[in-house]
C-alpha cells in the first residue's frame, strides 16, 4: 500500500499526460496504480458539496479538500470520489476525460482548474474596498460578512488600511459614531465591537415588531379586570409563574428588556439550547432561543417582576389614566328650596314657584316666588284649594 501511494503521490502533474497502455484502465480516466488502491468496504464518503461549474473551482476544491481529509490521506482516494462532488456538464466533462489521464490528485486539480478558469472569481482590489459602502435599508451583520469576505480576498492588504477602509463604508448610526470615537486596533476587536452593536440592532427590530403586533392586538383596550374607578387591577400569575399576581405595564416585554440590559439590571444575555419539538417560529430574545415568544416568555416576566418590586423600571409600570374634570353646575339651591314646584298663570306662563314646608302646624307652608322676588310664607290647610289661600302678611309689594 506505500508503494502505491507513494507512486500517486509522486506521479507528474498537467492536463491529461499520456501514459504507456498497460497503464491505463479501460473506460475509466485512472491510471491502473490508482485504481489498485484498496478501499475498505466499511469507507464511507463525507458529505460533499456539488459543483455544477457555475462558481469557483478553487473554493470546491478546498471544501472537497477539508472534507476528504477527515476521512482519509490516501490521495488516490481522493481521485476516485471526485466526481461524487459533480454534477450536470461538469461531471460530463471528467467522464469524457481519456483513460488513465488522472495519474495524481494535483494534476486532477490543475485540469478542473484550467477547464473551468471561467467561473472563477477575481480577487477584488484595495481600490474595489475602500469603494465599499453599507447600503440604505442593509443591516450591520449583512454588511460586515460583505466587509470582512472582501478584506480576505483583497492580496496584500495589511491590517491598518483594513482598518481604515471601514469607517468611511458605514452608514451614519450608532456604530460609525462609536468607530469614530474610538478607532479599532485590530480586526479582533472590530468584530467584537460589531457584534454588539448587531446585539443590540436585532433586538430592536424585533422590539418593533413585538410593539407593532401587541399594539394592534390591544389597541383600544384596557388589561381586563380594571376596576370601577378606571384603575388597573394586577395580572392574574400564569401558569408556573412565580408570582401569584403581576403588575401591569404599559410596554411589551422585549423593550422592558431592552432597558434592563442597556442599564446593566440584567445580566448579558447567553443562548440557550432550543428544546426538542420547540416551535421554529417563535424566538424569545431573553433565552436566545425558539420555541416561545418573547411576550410568552414567564421567565422574563418573573424578573421584569423582581426589578419592578426591588423599586427599579417603574416608568414601565402601568398607571390608571386621570380623570377628566367633571363640570360643575350651579351651585345647589338652599336646603329650604327643596320640593319646589313652579306656578303657572292661566295662560300658560310660569310666574313663580311654591316651596312647601312639610309638618308646620296642621297645614302647608309654602314661600311664594315671583321673578327675582321671594315672599313670605304662606299657610293653607291640608286638602283646600288654590283660591282658599290667603294673601301672606306684610308681602312686599
Amino acid at each position: 500500500m506505500e508503494r502505491v501511494t507513494s507512486t500517486v503521490n509522486t506521479a507528474p502533474v498537467g492536463g491529461a499526460p499520456t501514459v504507456k497502455e498497460e497503464e491505463a484502465v479501460e473506460g475509466l480516466p485512472f491510471t491502473r496504480a490508482i485504481m489498485d488502491v484498496h478501499i475498505s468496504e466499511h469507507f464511507v464518503p463525507p458529505q460533499l458539496s456539488i459543483y455544477d461549474g457555475t462558481t469557483d473551482p478553487d473554493d470546491h476544491i478546498q471544501a472537497f479538500s477539508t472534507r476528504m481529509a477527515f476521512q482519509t490521506g490516501n490521495r488516490a482516494i481522493w481521485c476516485r470520489a471526485f466526481s461524487l462532488s459533480l454534477e450536470g456538464e461538469v461531471l460530463e466533462w471528467f467522464n469524457s476525460l481519456p483513460s488513465g489521464s488522472i495519474q495524481s490528485f494535483e494534476g486532477l486539480k490543475e485540469m478542473f482548474g484550467r477547464q473551468f478558469a471561467g467561473s472563477r472569481a477575481e480577487d477584488p482590489t484595495v481600490f474595489e474596498l475602500s469603494n465599499l459602502r453599507q447600503g440604505k435599508d442593509e443591516t450591520l451583520k449583512a454588511f460586515m460578512d460583505r466587509y470582512q469576505k472582501m478584506v480576505r480576498r483583497v492580496k496584500g492588504l495589511n491590517v491598518e488600511l483594513a482598518l481604515q477602509y471601514v469607517m468611511p463604508a458605514l452608514r451614519p448610526g450608532p456604530f460609525k459614531d462609536s468607530v469614530s470615537r474610538k478607532r479599532p486596533k485590530t480586526m479582533e476587536e472590530l468584530r467584537e465591537r460589531a457584534a454588539d452593536e448587531m446585539r443590540v440592532e436585532e433586538m430592536k427590530q424585533a422590539y418593533k415588531k413585538e410593539s407593532q403586533e401587541s399594539k394592534e392586538k390591544a389597541e383600544g383596550k384596557r388589561t381586563d379586570g380594571s376596576s370601577r374607578m378606571g384603575g388597573f387591577k394586577p395580572r392574574e400569575a400564569p401558569r408556573g409563574a412565580k408570582f401569584q399576581q403581576y403588575t401591569p405595564l404599559n410596554a411589551p416585554p422585549a423593550r422592558i428588556l431592552q432597558e434592563a440590559l442597556s442599564v446593566n439590571l440584567i445580566p448579558p444575555l447567553k443562548k440557550r439550547p432550543t428544546p426538542a419539538g420547540a416551535d421554529g417560529n417563535k424566538h424569545c430574545l431573553y433565552h436566545q432561543n425558539m420555541g416561545h415568544t418573547t411576550e410568552e416568555c414567564v421567565t422574563l416576566r418573573d424578573k421584569i417582576e423582581e426589578l419592578i418590586r426591588a423599586g427599579h423600571l417603574k416608568q414601565y409600570v402601568k398607571t390608571a389614566p386621570a380623570e377628566p374634570p367633571r363640570r360643575r353646575g350651579p351651585s345647589p339651591a338652599p336646603r329650604r328650596d327643596q320640593g319646589r314646584s313652579p306656578v303657572d298663570h292661566s295662560d300658560g306662563r310660569t310666574i313663580g314657584r311654591i316651596t312647601k314646608t312639610e309638618g308646620v302646624g296642621v297645614g302647608v307652608a309654602a314661600t311664594i316666588a315671583i321673578g327675582q322676588y321671594e315672599g313670605e310664607s304662606i299657610r293653607y290647610l291640608a286638602g283646600s284649594r288654590a283660591g282658599d289661600r290667603r294673601p301672606p302678611l306684610g308681602s312686599a309689594t
